[in-house]
């Protein structure tokens, strides 16, 4: 494939948020807070059936007293569900009985997700892209939802955005469109969670796929599988009482490498092998509210990533959408998607910490994506772009997302980056809880980065905050051209740094080579609030320029300053900025290191 031809094809670049199929009945991103016995904060609505979603991003404060985080009522008024905290937990219901959940941090940010069913009278409950209760039974039968609210039992909540809207695809039947549905079910496929249906599951996909596209539906059961391969304008429903389950064996799992699409990710230590998998086919999707579990234990150290299977592999798959979904504990990338252009994920729960190489979504050299309302947390880079051809990630939009990252960083460009990333925009996401880097952003194989936008995000509870590289891996692929990349126009705009837990400082730099300076250039800190730990007692010296090293935010070790250390940069502006250090420091804030 010409992939500059591609590039080229897409440059009048559309609005890629007319991808989104929410019609929101509430959406409120006023931050405020409840605190106080007995106050409250109510919406109310035109009833709302059937399939419903509620979300709300929520900070909790004092663990001794408890907060009502989502109650949820009937057209009658009846409480329907609630889920609240006590002590230091958060709890919910399965009908009356109440049930203890997970642990949460005083002052620290969670995602909490309600997916509705009020014809079967069942909720699913997600917390930080965890599932915490599946298919609970509401408190009442109800016709409808009618209103929402959150209160205070003596303790404090903070909230700074509440969703609530119908699912767009309420049933396998809106999925079919008057097209026809193929059941597993129906067609009496084995779904105990011990039988390996997979030859099964690909009839029913091939006859779909011949049949000129369709459904594929699964319900009611556990539907073990090895790779099955999705076909042109085929739909992979999975209800809400199904799962979809990879088999625990890495060699019943085919290697593929893409006839058409053979990127650079795929060819060096990339997702040659997966549960899910299509090449080249148009208008795939896969969605139904139920579960997709890659049965996560395959071993295998760093290195050894293309010989473990992914959850979804999508490969040169225009118009897909990946929706609805729990996807939970894949044996390497989650869902990787290459070359895949006018892509919309949408209202994915994932948990996969299976260590090593778990990343969340890969968008791998795609065109005109949109990423939202979904609750990620990974062993590995939870939102990576990744480029392995010329063409490279244009126009993304990620938003109304929870980033979690147990080993790694939460939204990283790179390191795979040669044919680059532009136009990308990031806004109105909380990224938390991340081993190294909150935003790493890397061309270190000759990619060009232009134009990214990060606007209205918190991070919290991060190693670093930020992290800005123009470097030379020395990697090319086969067919192309060996050169530097370059850094330029990236806006942070609107963001709270809180909890940085290491003292390195944050590296914005570029590259310098045999005498020659590639800086980063155009770098913007606008309203940028964060606080630095500090406590350093010796200024270091300016690090080495990168090296063999893998290219982390810690890679440089302690900078010579505590908060910004800026080397090789052009017009790097920091207004209206409120930037603090903890402990006392020998460092200065920011250091701008000059040529010389």
């Amino acid at each position: 494939m010409d992939h500059k031809k591609r590039r080229a094809d897409c440059s009048s670049r559309m609005d890629v948020a007319q991808l989104s199929d929410i019609r929101y009945t509430v959406y409120d991103n006023e931050t405020f807070y409840i605190q106080g016995e007995g106050n409250a904060r109510n919406w109310h609505f035109d009833a709302l059936s059937g399939k419903i979603v509620v979300s709300v991003l929520v900070k909790l404060d004092n663990p001794t007293r408890g907060v009502n985080i989502a109650t949820l009522y009937s057209e009658t008024g009846e409480k329907l569900l609630e889920v609240n905290t006590e002590g230091a937990f958060f709890y919910g219901y399965d009908g009356s009985r109440k049930y203890k959940l997970c642990h949460y941090n005083s002052d620290d940010w969670y995602y909490v997700y309600i997916s509705v069913d009020i014809k079967a009278n069942t909720y699913s409950l997600y917390i930080d892209g965890e599932r915490q209760l599946l298919n609970a039974k509401l408190m009442h039968a109800a016709r409808s939802l009618a209103s929402f609210s959150m209160g205070s039992a003596g303790g404090t909540i903070c909230s700074r955005l509440v969703c609530i809207y119908r699912n767009p695809i309420q049933s396998v039947f809106d999925a079919a469109m008057g097209g026809k549905i193929w059941s597993a079910k129906d067609r009496g496929v084995i779904a105990d969670g011990k039988t390996n249906v997979t030859g099964e599951l690909q009839t029913l996909i091939d006859e779909c796929g011949e049949a000129g596209g369709g459904v594929v539906y699964l319900q009611e059961g556990t539907y073990l599988s090895c790779s099955i391969e999705l076909r042109e304008n085929v739909t992979l429903y999975i209800e809400g009482d199904a799962v979809l389950k990879g088999v625990l064996d890495r060699d019943a799992y085919p290697a593929r490498i893409s006839r058409d699409n053979p990127n650079w990710n795929m060819l060096v230590q990339g997702p040659q092998k997966s549960l899910i998998y299509a090449d080249g086919k148009n208008n795939i999707r896969i969605m139904g509210g139920g579960t997709i579990d890659g049965s996560g234990d395959f071993q295998g150290p760093y290195g050894s990533e293309s010989s473990r299977p992914c959850a979804v592999l999508l490969v040169g798959c225009d118009n897909a959408v990946i929706c609805d979904l729990y996807v939970t504990d894949a044996g390497m990338w989650t869902i990787p998607v290459v070359e895949c252009d006018r892509l919309y994920i949408r209202d994915i729960n994932e948990y996969s910490c299976w260590y090593p190489n778990r990343d969340g979504i890969d968008i791998c050299d795609c065109l005109d994506v949109l990423i939202e309302n979904c609750s990620l947390k990974s062993d590995d880079d939870t939102i990576c772009f990744k480029s392995g051809n010329e063409s490279g990630c244009d126009n993304v939009l990620v938003r109304n997302c929870m980033v979690i990252s147990t080993m790694a960083n939460g939204i990283k460009f790179g390191t795979y980056s040669y044919g680059g990333f532009t136009n990308c925009t990031v806004q109105d996401c909380i990224v938390k809880d991340t081993r190294t880097c909150g935003i790493s952003i890397q061309s270190v194989d000759g990619g060009i980065i232009d134009n990214l936008l990060f606007e209205r995000l918190i991070i919290n509870n991060v190693e670093s905050a930020f992290f800005i590289l123009i470097g030379d891996k020395g990697r090319t692929p086969h067919w192309g051209e060996k050169r530097i990349g370059s850094i330029k126009n990236v806006y942070f705009k609107d963001i709270e740094v809180n909890q940085v837990r290491r003292n390195y400082g944050t590296y914005l730099g570029g590259y310098k080579k045999e005498g020659i300076v590639y800086p980063i250039r155009n770098i913007y800190f606008q309203n940028v609030n964060a606080v630095f730990p500090g406590g350093a007692h010796e200024i270091p010296g300016s690090p080495a320029e990168l090296g063999s090293q893998y290219p982390e935010s810690n890679c440089f070790g302690i900078l010579p300053a505590s908060a910004y250390y800026i080397r090789h940069g052009e017009n790097i502006v920091f207004e209206n900025c409120s930037t603090k250090i903890a402990l006392n420091d020998a460092r200065e804030k920011i250091v701008f290191e000059e040529e010389g």
